[in-house]
């Protein structure tokens, strides 16, 4: 292949709209279900999560709340609902879901389990 933005775009190189994934965890002992949508990562956000890590912000959080939005790619989350405060009236999302939601992020992103298990 040629390197040109005309062969980058039929090779699917740019970022599309948001991926709908299903997620399921635990909670109160019972089993939770939802779908969500899933931003695949950009240049932008590649660039915008080092830089919010050199400023000190929690990645994880950071990272589910810049990829986990609604189909029309609008976020769901801040980082402040992931951490959770006084202030939302909740604490952190559980370790469950988080591992739910990367889960999901990675799988959108093209990195599955066998793909991880692979390196």
């Amino acid at each position: 292949m040629e390197l040109s933005i005309n062969a980058l775009k039929a090779a699917g190189a740019f970022v599309a709209l948001p991926v709908k994934k299903d997620i399921s965890w635990h909670a109160d002992g019972n089993v939770q279900k939802a779908s969500i949508y899933v931003r695949q990562d950009s240049f932008h956000t590649l660039t915008k999560r080092w830089e919010e890590q050199r400023e000190g912000a929690d990645a994880t959080a950071h990272r589910i709340a810049t990829s986990v939005c609604n189909e029309a790619g609008e976020a769901v989350f801040t980082v402040e609902d992931i951490l959770g405060s006084e202030e939302s009236g909740h604490g952190p999302l559980t370790a469950e879901l988080t591992i739910a939601l990367l889960a999901a992020i990675q799988q959108a992103n093209g990195v599955s389990k066998e793909d991880a298990e692979k390196k």
